[in-house]
């Protein structure tokens, strides 16, 4: 607001003394005052003479000596009047001054005290809304210049867009952190994978021969296959009544396939059986180890590609928050413009208001003062007076003194006073 009122030219303070003072000593401002006192009829009835003029000066006289020229008589009026108004200063209270007008008549004293104060008013309403006017005018031509500036922005697409790289950059965010999340679980998973695989080779490779195994595994085999004659042996059995010719060829064959298979697996002896806890352990383990091997090849996989993916989000992510900054850069710059845009419009709603509701800054006081200053005699006359009045005061002063002094001063004096007294001889004088 301050840096607006600078560039507005706004007067912040108050007048000065000097500047009230000097109210009524605009040239502007005493030709439109005699030029409303002329105007006004009950102005042609008053007595304008000064406290020290010798003639008598009104209106009429003032016509007369210019001939009923408007611009003399305008200059006459105003040098008579601006000859005894002026504006003087309180000696005792601060801020207070007194309008003086010095003239013959206490009539023409008083009309002049009132219109001089209405016109002082209405000088200052005027001053203040010519100066509110201004700073209006000011205010609508920067506003509109700032407008039109920022016009040829599309503010609305840019704050748009803004707002899409900010929605776009939190569903980025949001992606990566789930990505890193399973990227984590992934990463975990891989590790205890692997450490299940090689330490399920290490115990295969490490606790038993590859021969006892497949001793152990052909017996194993063997007697699977013993079990299963015989099953199927008992099946026949018990499925027919009478066994036909086809059904004891077909026991005739099982019959011989387990007796190979028995002789076969007593052949073996005890080979393969001391290792079968161990090889039902490490067959067991083998078994886990490829299924976890494919799992742990499986995870790599998809490891590498969350790995693959979470770079292109992080790129995205890149992107988006360069592109923003810059969007929000440009925001950043145009900002100051629409702050001081908008000031300006608040303070040219400001001044209208105060526009419409001007008052003046100057109070008058609806009294008079009463304080008299009388008119000045000639010289002349008051030394003549003055001297008449003394000589005559002192010849009564003198006629007391005689009067009062019951004191002798010569022979008369005494004969007058004491008839009965004689006189027998008188002192001589000595010088």
């Amino acid at each position: 607001s301050s840096a607006i009122a600078s560039v507005l030219g706004e007067q912040t303070n108050s007048l000065t003394p000097s500047e009230i003072v000097g109210l009524i000593g605009s040239l502007d401002f005493q030709q439109e005052f005699s030029r409303e006192v002329i105007k006004d009829k009950e102005f042609h009835k008053l007595n304008i003479t000064p406290l020290n003029g010798k003639e008598r000066v009104d209106l009429s006289t003032i016509v007369q000596a210019c001939n009923g020229l408007e611009s003399c008589i305008e200059n006459r009026v105003r040098g008579n009047l601006f000859g005894f108004i002026r504006i003087l200063p309180d000696r005792l209270v601060v801020n207070k001054y007194f309008v003086q007008v010095n003239t013959l008549d206490p009539d023409t004293t008083r009309y002049l005290l009132d219109k001089i104060s209405e016109k002082i008013v209405r000088s200052r309403v005027n001053a203040i809304r010519r100066n509110l006017d201004e700073q209006i005018r000011m205010s609508r031509e920067l506003a509109d210049s700032k407008r039109a500036e920022l016009e040829k922005v599309d503010l609305k697409h840019l704050k748009d867009q803004v707002k899409t790289y900010k929605v776009s950059l939190d569903s980025i965010n949001r992606k990566i952190e789930r990505n890193n999340s399973f990227r984590q679980t992934l990463k975990l998973e891989i590790a205890l994978a692997e450490t299940q695989v090689n330490e399920t080779k290490k115990v295969y490779k490490d606790n038993i021969e590859a021969d006892k195994l497949l001793t152990f595994q052909k017996r194993q085999r063997l007697e699977l296959k013993v079990k299963k004659y015989e099953e199927d042996i008992a099946a026949i059995r018990s499925v027919s009544d009478s066994i036909s010719s086809q059904d004891n060829v077909i026991l005739a064959q099982l019959r011989d396939e387990l007796k190979k298979a028995k002789k076969e697996l007593s052949s073996m002896g005890t080979a393969g059986r001391k290792v079968s806890s161990d090889a039902k352990f490490i067959l067991s383990k083998e078994n886990e180890s490829n299924f976890t091997e494919f799992d742990f090849k499986v995870k790599k996989e998809q490891y590498k590609k969350a790995s693959e993916t979470y770079n292109e989000l992080v790129k995205e992510r890149e992107a988006a928050t360069e592109q923003l900054s810059k969007l929000e850069g440009q925001l950043e710059e145009l900002q100051p413009s629409f702050e001081y845009l908008k000031l300006l419009e608040q303070k040219i709603i400001q001044l209208t208001l105060l526009n419409s509701t001007v008052v003046s800054d100057l109070v008058f006081e609806n009294q008079l003062s009463t304080q008299r200053v009388y008119k000045m005699v000639n010289k002349s006359k008051i030394t003549l007076f003055s001297l008449s009045l003394s000589l005559t005061l002192l010849i009564v002063l003198i006629s007391i003194l005689f009067l009062l002094d019951d004191r002798i001063y010569d022979q008369h004096e005494l004969e007058k006073s004491f008839e009965d007294l004689t006189i027998i001889g008188n002192t001589p004088d000595f010088d």
